[in-house]
């Protein structure tokens, strides 16, 4: 079976001084709420979007873009106060090639900086690789 790198997904992780229930409720259905916690004074959102079929980094960067780029007042000074906004893409790592070769375009970079937005890449190991060595299956629940 070919182990072929590939795009999981984008989150799109924020952290603020101030809750993201009213954030959270404007965008409702289009989103996809992963994590939305607080931890030592500072909250935690973690989101995805509600795409359908096989997702692809581009589409759900525009999804991200279209939803952020048309908050309204109240939701957008959620945004403005958030002390990090990272657009985090996932990738699962493979063991066969073709390589797996991504290009985020110039201008959806260019809005993502606009927003004040970082951009996060992870690199996640294959989950099928080794599947058949019982010390590297083994080693991927090891703690370093």
């Amino acid at each position: 079976m070919a182990a072929l790198s590939h795009f999981l997904n984008l989150d799109l992780v924020l952290k603020s001084k101030s809750d993201f229930t009213s954030l959270i409720a404007h965008l409702d259905e289009r989103v996809h709420v992963l994590h939305h916690q607080e931890h030592e004074q500072e909250f935690l959102l973690v989101l995805e979007t509600n795409g359908t079929g096989s997702p692809h980094p581009i589409t759900c960067t525009l999804q991200f873009l279209t939803l952020i780029e048309s908050l309204p007042g109240t939701a957008q000074e959620l945004w403005n106060g958030c002390t990090s906004r990272t657009f985090s893409y996932g990738f699962e790592g493979g063991r066969d090639f073709p390589a797996l070769d991504v290009t985020i375009p110039a201008d959806l970079l260019l809005r993502i900086a606009g927003l004040g937005a970082d951009v996060g890449i992870t690199v996640y190991p294959c989950q099928i690789c080794g599947e058949d060595d019982p010390e590297r299956k083994d080693a991927r629940y090891a703690l370093p």
